[in-house]
C-alpha cells in the first residue's frame, strides 16, 4: 500500500508541472540499466518510479543554407516535468557459461504521466547472451492542451495550426521492436577501475494518431510534427563506471527520423520529413543509494534548419510544415535532471 501512496503522490504533483516535448517516450538508455545496477538482483518482481525535470533555454532559428549553429538567444522556453512508474517480472533462462549465466526474459509495464498525457506502455524484453538485449512491445496513449503545450492535436491545412485532439476518444499508437548491443572491457579485463562501457541500441517503431489521415501532419506530447507510419530511434552510448558515489561519465548520441520523405502529403514535401534529428549529450550518474539513483545530462540537438524566416500562406503566417529544410540547425536545448527510486 505505501509503494501504491508514494507512486500516486508523485503522479499528483506532475499535474502541475509543464510538458515540453516527447523526451520522456525514449528507448530505454544507459540511465535505466545504470539504476539497474544499484538495485536487487534476487527478487523476480521489481517496481520503480521515475521522476524527469528539463530546463529549457530560448534559441532563435537562423535562416541559412547547409549545416549551422543557433545561439541561445534567451535564458528560458520552458521547463519539463513528467513521472513514470514501472514494473517488471524477470523469469531466469538456463544458462551455463559466463555469457549465458545472467540470460533471462522479463515481462514489463509501465504508466508514464505529464501534464499533458497519460501513456501506458506494455513490453517483453529478452536477453539470450549476456552482449544481447531484444525488445518488443506497444504502447497507447492520450492527451490534451495543458498550459499551452498541445498533448494530442491534428494538424489544420486552412488555419495552419494544429487543431487539439478529444482526450480519451483519440489516442497515440506505437508498436516498436529493438535490439541492443551492450559492452563492458572488464569482461575481458577483470577490475573495479576497468569498466569502459558502451551499448548501441536501434529501435523500429510504427507510430500513428486515430482519426488522422496518413500523410496529414499531427503533434504527440508537445513535440516536432509527425505522421503515419514508420520510423527510427537510434541510441549510443560510451561511458567509463566507477565504484565512487558518481558511478559513471560518458556521452550519449541519439538520432531520431522517418524513413521516406513520401509519408508525408506532397504538399509538405519540402518540410523533409524524414530528416534525422540528433541530440548530443554528456552524462553523468550518481549512486545515491544501492536503490537511488540521479542522473544529469546536458543536450546539444540538431533540428531542422529554413532557408528562410516564416512568410505568409493565404493571408495567415506560414507554417512549419509549409517551410523549406535547409541542412540542420546545432542548439543547445536542455538541462536535464532524471530521479530514479528502486523499491
Amino acid at each position: 500500500m505505501k509503494k501504491i501512496l508514494f507512486a500516486a503522490l508523485l503522479t499528483l504533483i506532475a499535474c502541475f508541472a509543464f510538458a515540453q516535448d516527447e523526451s520522456l517516450n525514449q528507448a530505454p538508455s544507459i540511465e535505466e540499466k545504470g539504476a539497474e545496477e544499484n538495485s536487487s538482483k534476487k527478487s523476480r518482481h521489481n517496481w520503480s518510479i521515475t521522476v524527469d525535470f528539463a530546463y529549457y533555454t530560448k534559441s532563435d532559428p537562423v535562416a541559412a543554407n547547409g549545416e549551422r549553429y543557433a545561439r541561445i538567444t534567451g535564458p528560458y522556453d520552458g521547463p519539463l516535468f513528467g513521472v513514470t512508474g514501472a514494473y517488471d517480472y524477470t523469469i531466469p533462462l538456463v544458462g551455463q557459461s559466463a555469457l549465458t549465466k545472467d540470460n533471462n526474459l522479463k515481462l514489463c509495464a509501465d504508466f508514464q504521466i505529464s501534464p499533458a498525457t497519460l501513456k501506458p506502455h506494455a513490453f517483453v524484453s529478452c536477453s539470450p547472451i549476456a552482449f544481447l538485449v531484444f525488445n518488443a512491445g506497444v504502447t497507447l496513449g492520450t492527451g490534451w492542451e495543458c498550459l499551452g503545450n498541445q498533448g494530442l492535436a491534428s494538424y489544420n491545412a486552412a488555419s495552419g495550426k494544429y487543431d487539439n485532439l478529444t482526450p480519451f476518444k483519440n489516442f497515440f499508437y506505437e508498436f516498436d521492436v529493438s535490439a541492443t548491443f551492450q559492452f563492458d572491457a572488464a569482461a575481458l579485463w577483470p577490475g573495479d577501475w576497468h569498466h569502459i562501457v558502451f551499448m548501441a541500441a536501434y529501435d523500429f517503431r510504427f507510430s500513428g494518431m486515430t482519426s488522422v489521415a496518413d500523410g496529414n501532419p499531427w503533434i504527440w506530447a508537445a513535440d516536432f510534427p509527425k505522421v503515419n507510419g514508420a520510423n527510427y530511434y537510434a541510441n549510443i552510448i560510451l561511458g567509463y563506471q566507477m565504484p565512487k558515489k558518481v558511478s559513471l561519465v560518458g556521452v550519449q548520441a541519439e538520432f531520431e527520423g522517418f524513413y521516406s520523405d513520401s509519408q508525408i502529403d506532397a504538399r509538405y514535401r519540402n518540410y523533409d520529413i524524414d530528416f534525422c534529428r540528433i541530440n548530443i549529450s554528456p552524462l553523468a550518474v550518481f549512486s545515491l543509494t544501492k536503490k537511488d539513483s540521479l542522473f544529469a545530462l546536458l543536450y546539444f540537438e540538431r533540428r531542422r534548419g529554413y532557408d528562410s524566416a516564416k512568410g505568409s500562406v493565404n493571408g495567415r503566417e506560414q507554417s512549419e510544415v509549409e517551410m523549406n529544410c535547409s541542412g540542420g540547425e546545432w542548439y543547445f536545448r536542455r538541462i536535464a535532471v532524471r530521479y530514479i527510486h528502486k523499491f
